[in-house]
Protein backbone atom coordinates (compact mmCIF):
# COMPACT_ATOMS: atom_id res chain seq x y z
CA UNK A 1 0.00 0.00 0.00
CA UNK A 2 1.48 3.34 -1.16
CA UNK A 3 1.32 6.24 1.56
CA UNK A 4 1.31 9.82 0.35
CA UNK A 5 2.29 12.49 3.33
CA UNK A 6 1.25 16.42 3.23
CA UNK A 7 3.26 19.19 3.98
CA UNK A 8 2.39 21.69 6.28
CA UNK A 9 0.87 24.23 4.45
CA UNK A 10 1.97 27.46 6.90
CA UNK A 11 4.17 30.37 6.36
CA UNK A 12 6.58 31.56 7.63
CA UNK A 13 6.32 35.23 9.96
CA UNK A 14 7.01 38.19 7.92
CA UNK A 15 9.58 38.77 10.45
CA UNK A 16 11.43 35.26 9.79
CA UNK A 17 10.96 36.11 6.48
CA UNK A 18 13.12 39.05 6.72
CA UNK A 19 15.49 37.16 8.84
CA UNK A 20 16.21 34.69 6.33
CA UNK A 21 16.42 37.60 3.46
CA UNK A 22 19.08 39.12 5.48
CA UNK A 23 21.66 36.35 5.91
CA UNK A 24 20.86 34.87 2.62
CA UNK A 25 18.82 32.25 3.33
CA UNK A 26 16.35 30.87 0.30
CA UNK A 27 12.43 31.30 1.07
CA UNK A 28 11.15 27.92 -0.94
CA UNK A 29 7.52 27.79 -1.87
CA UNK A 30 7.68 23.97 -3.06
CA UNK A 31 9.36 20.46 -2.86
CA UNK A 32 12.32 19.84 -4.59
CA UNK A 33 12.52 16.31 -6.32
CA UNK A 34 16.05 16.13 -5.63
CA UNK A 35 17.69 14.70 -2.83
CA UNK A 36 18.28 17.53 -0.75
CA UNK A 37 14.97 19.09 -1.05
CA UNK A 38 13.03 17.59 1.84
CA UNK A 39 16.02 18.04 4.02
CA UNK A 40 15.99 22.10 2.46
CA UNK A 41 12.13 22.29 3.30
CA UNK A 42 12.46 20.48 6.41
CA UNK A 43 15.04 22.70 7.51
CA UNK A 44 12.73 25.85 6.97
CA UNK A 45 10.00 24.72 8.94
CA UNK A 46 7.99 22.77 6.09
CA UNK A 47 7.48 19.28 7.33
CA UNK A 48 5.04 16.82 7.60
CA UNK A 49 2.13 16.69 10.05
CA UNK A 50 3.48 13.99 11.74
CA UNK A 51 6.84 15.46 11.98
CA UNK A 52 5.46 19.04 12.82
CA UNK A 53 3.69 17.29 15.62
CA UNK A 54 6.68 15.60 17.02
CA UNK A 55 8.95 18.91 16.60
CA UNK A 56 9.53 20.95 20.40
CA UNK A 57 7.18 24.21 20.22
CA UNK A 58 9.79 25.81 22.84
CA UNK A 59 13.78 26.56 22.56
CA UNK A 60 15.51 26.80 26.32
CA UNK A 61 18.11 29.66 26.34
CA UNK A 62 21.44 29.13 27.56
CA UNK A 63 19.86 30.61 31.44
CA UNK A 64 17.31 27.58 31.12
CA UNK A 65 14.63 30.35 30.09
CA UNK A 66 11.98 28.85 28.04
CA UNK A 67 10.51 30.64 24.83
CA UNK A 68 8.88 30.38 21.55
CA UNK A 69 10.91 28.05 19.25
CA UNK A 70 10.68 30.52 16.61
CA UNK A 71 12.65 33.57 18.70
CA UNK A 72 15.29 30.77 19.20
CA UNK A 73 15.61 30.12 15.21
CA UNK A 74 15.72 34.10 14.89
CA UNK A 75 18.40 34.62 17.68
CA UNK A 76 20.08 31.83 15.60
CA UNK A 77 19.85 33.76 12.33
CA UNK A 78 21.22 36.97 14.08
CA UNK A 79 24.25 35.15 15.30
CA UNK A 80 24.72 33.97 12.13
CA UNK A 81 24.81 37.97 10.46
CA UNK A 82 27.66 38.75 12.99
CA UNK A 83 29.44 35.52 11.79
CA UNK A 84 29.26 36.83 8.37
CA UNK A 85 30.33 40.24 9.59
CA UNK A 86 26.88 42.40 8.95
CA UNK A 87 26.79 43.90 13.00
CA UNK A 88 24.53 46.73 11.78
CA UNK A 89 22.08 44.40 10.51
CA UNK A 90 21.91 41.67 13.39
CA UNK A 91 21.71 45.52 15.43
CA UNK A 92 18.46 46.48 13.77
CA UNK A 93 16.64 43.28 13.71
CA UNK A 94 18.12 42.76 17.69
CA UNK A 95 16.26 46.29 18.20
CA UNK A 96 13.14 45.34 16.08
CA UNK A 97 13.08 42.00 18.12
CA UNK A 98 13.02 43.57 21.50
CA UNK A 99 14.21 40.15 23.17
CA UNK A 100 14.48 40.87 26.62
CA UNK A 101 16.68 37.41 26.68
CA UNK A 102 20.70 37.02 27.97
CA UNK A 103 21.37 35.88 24.86
CA UNK A 104 20.21 38.59 22.88
CA UNK A 105 22.13 40.87 25.35
CA UNK A 106 25.01 39.35 24.47
CA UNK A 107 24.61 39.34 20.96
CA UNK A 108 23.27 43.20 20.49
CA UNK A 109 26.82 43.93 23.06
CA UNK A 110 28.46 42.23 20.30
CA UNK A 111 27.03 44.05 17.44
CA UNK A 112 27.49 47.39 19.09
CA UNK A 113 30.84 46.96 19.68
CA UNK A 114 31.82 45.60 16.47
CA UNK A 115 29.88 49.15 15.44
CA UNK A 116 32.25 51.35 18.05
CA UNK A 117 29.14 52.36 20.36
CA UNK A 118 30.94 50.77 22.89
CA UNK A 119 28.11 53.02 25.52
CA UNK A 120 25.81 51.14 24.00
CA UNK A 121 27.52 47.62 23.72
CA UNK A 122 28.75 48.04 27.81
CA UNK A 123 24.97 48.67 28.43
CA UNK A 124 24.22 45.32 26.72
CA UNK A 125 27.32 43.85 28.47
CA UNK A 126 26.40 45.25 32.30
CA UNK A 127 23.13 43.49 31.73
CA UNK A 128 24.28 39.95 31.45
CA UNK A 129 26.26 40.59 34.98
CA UNK A 130 22.94 38.95 36.71
CA UNK A 131 22.70 36.49 34.71
CA UNK A 132 24.24 33.00 33.46
CA UNK A 133 26.16 34.51 30.53
CA UNK A 134 27.93 36.59 33.54
CA UNK A 135 31.04 35.62 32.25
CA UNK A 136 30.45 37.10 28.76
CA UNK A 137 29.68 40.54 30.03
CA UNK A 138 33.17 40.93 31.94
CA UNK A 139 34.49 39.65 28.69
CA UNK A 140 32.92 41.84 26.74
CA UNK A 141 33.24 44.85 29.66
CA UNK A 142 37.23 44.13 29.47
CA UNK A 143 37.26 43.97 25.61
CA UNK A 144 35.61 46.94 25.52
CA UNK A 145 37.84 49.10 28.21
CA UNK A 146 41.01 47.50 26.26
CA UNK A 147 39.57 49.31 23.10
CA UNK A 148 39.87 52.58 24.64
CA UNK A 149 43.17 52.09 26.24
CA UNK A 150 41.69 51.39 30.00
CA UNK A 151 44.19 48.26 30.28
CA UNK A 152 43.92 47.84 34.06
CA UNK A 153 40.49 47.73 34.26
CA UNK A 154 40.45 45.14 31.48
CA UNK A 155 42.97 43.10 33.29
CA UNK A 156 40.65 43.61 36.32
CA UNK A 157 37.58 42.40 34.66
CA UNK A 158 38.77 39.62 32.85
CA UNK A 159 39.89 38.15 35.84
CA UNK A 160 36.23 38.62 36.73
CA UNK A 161 35.70 36.46 33.61
CA UNK A 162 38.01 34.33 34.42
CA UNK A 163 36.85 33.18 37.80
CA UNK A 164 33.16 33.29 36.65
CA UNK A 165 33.92 30.43 33.86
CA UNK A 166 37.43 29.26 33.82
CA UNK A 167 36.61 27.18 31.58
CA UNK A 168 36.46 29.16 28.51
CA UNK A 169 39.58 28.71 26.42
CA UNK A 170 38.51 32.21 25.00
CA UNK A 171 38.73 34.17 28.19
CA UNK A 172 41.92 32.31 29.13
CA UNK A 173 43.62 33.86 25.97
CA UNK A 174 42.19 37.12 26.42
CA UNK A 175 43.00 37.02 29.50
CA UNK A 176 46.70 35.79 29.29
CA UNK A 177 46.89 38.59 26.30
CA UNK A 178 46.51 41.18 28.92
CA UNK A 179 48.94 40.12 30.95
CA UNK A 180 51.54 39.60 28.71
CA UNK A 181 51.54 43.32 27.92
CA UNK A 182 51.54 43.76 31.74
CA UNK A 183 54.64 42.17 31.62
CA UNK A 184 53.61 39.18 33.19
CA UNK A 185 54.82 36.78 30.56
CA UNK A 186 55.02 33.39 32.56
CA UNK A 187 51.69 33.42 34.45
CA UNK A 188 50.31 34.75 30.32
CA UNK A 189 52.04 31.80 29.47
CA UNK A 190 50.25 29.28 31.86
CA UNK A 191 46.98 31.14 30.65
CA UNK A 192 47.76 30.21 26.99
CA UNK A 193 48.99 26.64 27.82
CA UNK A 194 45.22 26.08 29.52
CA UNK A 195 43.56 27.74 26.70
CA UNK A 196 44.87 24.89 24.59
CA UNK A 197 44.56 22.38 26.79
CA UNK A 198 40.92 23.16 27.01
CA UNK A 199 40.61 23.76 22.93
CA UNK A 200 43.21 22.56 20.74
CA UNK A 201 42.58 24.07 17.80
CA UNK A 202 43.02 27.77 19.32
CA UNK A 203 45.43 29.53 17.23
CA UNK A 204 45.56 32.86 18.52
CA UNK A 205 46.61 30.89 22.00
CA UNK A 206 48.72 29.36 20.06
CA UNK A 207 50.75 32.39 18.77
CA UNK A 208 50.57 33.94 22.14
CA UNK A 209 52.08 31.36 23.39
CA UNK A 210 55.26 31.56 21.53
CA UNK A 211 55.00 35.10 21.77
CA UNK A 212 55.21 34.91 25.65
CA UNK A 213 58.06 32.43 25.93
CA UNK A 214 60.37 34.44 24.05
CA UNK A 215 59.50 37.50 25.98
CA UNK A 216 60.25 36.05 28.89
CA UNK A 217 63.71 34.97 27.62
CA UNK A 218 62.72 31.16 26.53
CA UNK A 219 64.15 31.38 23.18
CA UNK A 220 64.31 27.27 23.13
CA UNK A 221 60.75 26.45 24.35
CA UNK A 222 59.04 28.97 22.23
CA UNK A 223 60.57 27.33 18.45
CA UNK A 224 59.65 24.14 20.60
CA UNK A 225 55.98 25.58 20.88
CA UNK A 226 56.17 26.95 17.18
CA UNK A 227 56.69 23.89 16.13
CA UNK A 228 54.50 21.67 17.65
CA UNK A 229 51.12 24.14 16.99
CA UNK A 230 52.41 25.23 13.39
CA UNK A 231 53.03 29.20 14.30
CA UNK A 232 55.47 31.51 12.02
CA UNK A 233 58.81 31.03 13.38
CA UNK A 234 59.69 34.55 13.05
CA UNK A 235 57.41 35.04 16.66
CA UNK A 236 60.58 33.11 17.76
CA UNK A 237 62.79 36.23 19.58
CA UNK A 238 59.98 39.16 19.05
CA UNK A 239 60.14 40.96 22.40
CA UNK A 240 57.87 43.47 21.25
CA UNK A 241 53.61 42.54 21.18
CA UNK A 242 52.99 45.42 19.00
CA UNK A 243 55.13 43.98 16.05
CA UNK A 244 53.69 40.48 16.18
CA UNK A 245 50.37 42.44 15.60
CA UNK A 246 51.88 44.05 13.08
CA UNK A 247 53.15 40.55 11.75
CA UNK A 248 49.84 38.93 12.19
CA UNK A 249 47.36 41.65 10.30
CA UNK A 250 49.88 41.32 7.45
CA UNK A 251 49.20 37.95 7.04
CA UNK A 252 52.60 36.49 7.91
CA UNK A 253 52.31 34.78 10.33
CA UNK A 254 50.29 31.51 9.95
CA UNK A 255 48.27 31.83 12.97
CA UNK A 256 46.84 34.99 14.57
CA UNK A 257 47.93 36.84 17.76
CA UNK A 258 44.85 37.94 19.77
CA UNK A 259 43.98 41.16 20.87
CA UNK A 260 40.63 41.25 23.33
CA UNK A 261 39.64 44.61 21.66
CA UNK A 262 39.36 43.41 18.28
CA UNK A 263 36.26 41.06 16.73
CA UNK A 264 35.45 38.25 18.38
CA UNK A 265 36.43 35.22 15.86
CA UNK A 266 33.19 33.07 17.75
CA UNK A 267 34.56 32.47 18.61
CA UNK A 268 34.31 33.17 19.16
CA UNK A 269 37.39 31.90 19.42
Amino acid sequence: MRMTTTLNKRSPSPKMRRLWLATGVVLMTGCSSTPDGPTSMAALGALSPDISRAAPEQSVGPCGRRYDAEIGVELSLIQRMLDDDKPRSAAAHLEAGDYGLPLAWRLEGEALRAVGDTVASDRAYEALLGTCLAADGYRGLARNAFSEGRREQALALMREARQTRPIDPRIRNDLGYLLMLAGDNRAAAEEFRTALELDPGHEQAAANLVLALSRSGQRQRAADAARHFGVDSRLVGVRDSAAATVLSASGSASRSVSRPGAQAESEES
